[in-house]
């Protein structure tokens, strides 16, 4: 008796060593057949990483990645241009393909219940197929818009039903992602009927409006995964500042800190309040009162130290102050202008590149207050800030569509000193300097707006 207790006991200890100890990591190897780019990125959505993982691939186009220990969850797989979501499991194993030239399409995963991640790489494509053009979708009559969009709803449900071994929990959150966008695709009808349908006064029925009562736009850990929910959100909140607008005449930027202020979730409200006043204190006509309000409203420190120190920067370009300079910028009629060449006059700069479409639709309107104002006491001068690979394009640009005035080439495109100096985000931006080359206004009025006109009326130029 006492030899059988040894024996399953020994037995016991054999099998429990060689058991393979539950490992937690993530592997993630392939094949990106006619690579050009040989560095990608693999970063975890919703999560504290503090660096992308760089996966290198190799001249025949495989990789292998470093372990991944960042465990279950959605990744973005990409190099800037192309990128692809996977839903990697933690102890999976997997295996990527595509081509580059087609990599949305042939992107594919294999491995490790691979279900969730292919679903990922063809939803949005497929949502796209099936819905066809957005113009011509939201140019429906409504009846015809709900009965379509119900019909796409029920579609994208089945698709992610006909995954058989998707997740339940990654299930669970994406069937929440395809009600929020459905409610988020209803919400933005009104707008996108108003402009593709080329009728300004829509309204909406209250059919549509029904199915977005009772939606709690306060849901912070909805919001914080950045998808449907947190689009319904800033429109949400969006749309009462247009309507604060419509009830009273005020700054528009003063308007958001207004109804942002007074969203009930702290975080939420910091998110909306940050999100815009790094765009929004550069370009308001009442820089110290905006600065003002968004102290009184924001709660988080952090967003205030930031947006204190734009504000420091920013009253360096208040008006009076000496502007700053740029030297010896490409002129396309030939060598070089620097703006110390243009003392005397007033100067009105043209911020722009080949681009963007935004600058492209000011320059009718350019065109115009360029011819009305030729020979008097002010200079037009475009500066584009394209890259260096685009720059036949500028001059060909130039050329091809007559454009007047001064047309320069800034000497390192975003990151010039004279462009860092101005602090510009976005483009098309519009400056005035005086003939002292002191700044009359670091955010003068677009071409196309009458306030161009009185401004230089007003100045008696």
């Amino acid at each position: 008796m006492k030899k059988i207790i040894i024996l399953l006991c020994t037995a016991v200890c054999i099998f429990g060593c060689n058991e393979s100890p539950k490992k937690d990591y993530i592997l993630l190897s392939g094949t990106i057949t006619d690579a050009t780019s040989k560095d990608y990125r693999l970063v975890k959505r919703f999560s504290d990483q503090d660096s992308p993982l760089s996966i290198k691939i190799a001249d025949a186009g495989t990789f292998v990645s470093d372990t991944i220990t960042l465990g279950t969850g959605r990744y973005v797989f990409s190099d800037g241009r192309n990128t692809s979501e996977l839903y990697l499991e933690a102890g999976g194993v997997y295996q990527f393909s595509a081509i580059e030239k087609q990599f949305r399409t042939t992107a594919k995963l294999t491995g490790t219940n691979p279900d969730a991640s292919n679903y990922l790489m063809t939803k949005v494509a497929r949502i796209i197929r099936l819905r066809g053009d957005y113009a011509e979708f939201n140019t429906l009559d409504e009846k015809e818009f709900l009965a379509k969009q119900k019909e796409l709803n029920e579609s994208y449900v089945s698709y992610l039903d006909s995954f058989p071994n998707i997740q339940k929990e990654f299930a669970d959150q994406e069937r929440k992602e395809l009600y929020y966008y459905n409610l988020l695709t209803l919400s933005k009808y009104e707008k996108a009927h108003r402009r593709y349908a080329k009728k300004s006064d829509f309204k909406v029925s209250d059919k549509i409006l029904q199915q977005l009562e009772g939606l709690d736009f306060t849901d912070e850990e909805e919001y914080d995964r950045r998808g449907s929910y947190t689009s319904l959100v800033n429109d949400y909140f969006s749309a009462k500042v247009d309507k604060l607008l419509e009830q009273e005449d005020m700054d528009k930027y003063l308007a958001k800190l207004k109804v942002f202020g007074t969203i009930p979730n702290d975080h939420i409200k910091n998110a909306l309040l940050f999100g815009s006043a790094g765009f929004d204190i550069t370009y308001t006509n009442n820089m110290d009162e905006y600065y003002q309000e968004f102290l009184a409203v924001s709660t988080s420190d952090t967003h205030k130290e930031t947006i204190t120190e734009k504000y420091e920067s920013l009253k360096k370009l208040a008006k009076g102050n000496p502007s700053p300079v740029f030297t010896d910028f490409v002129n396309h009629a030939g060598g070089t202008t620097s703006l110390s060449d243009l003392n005397g006059k007033y100067v009105y700069i043209d911020v722009w590149a080949t681009w963007c479409g935004p600058c492209l639709r000011e320059i009718p309107a350019l065109k115009k207050v360029e011819k009305q104002y030729h020979g008097k006491n002010v200079e037009f001068v475009s500066v584009s800030i394209d890259v260096e690979n685009a720059h036949e394009k500028w001059r060909n640009m130039v050329t091809d569509k007559e454009l007047g005035g001064i047309q320069l080439l800034a000497d390192a495109a975003w990151k010039s000193d004279f462009v860092q100096a101005y602090q510009i985000s976005g483009i098309p931006r519009f400056i005035l300097i005086d003939p002292n080359g002191n700044i009359e206004a670091s955010n003068a009025p677009r071409p196309s707006s009458p306030d161009l006109i009185n401004l230089f009326n007003d100045l008696k130029i």
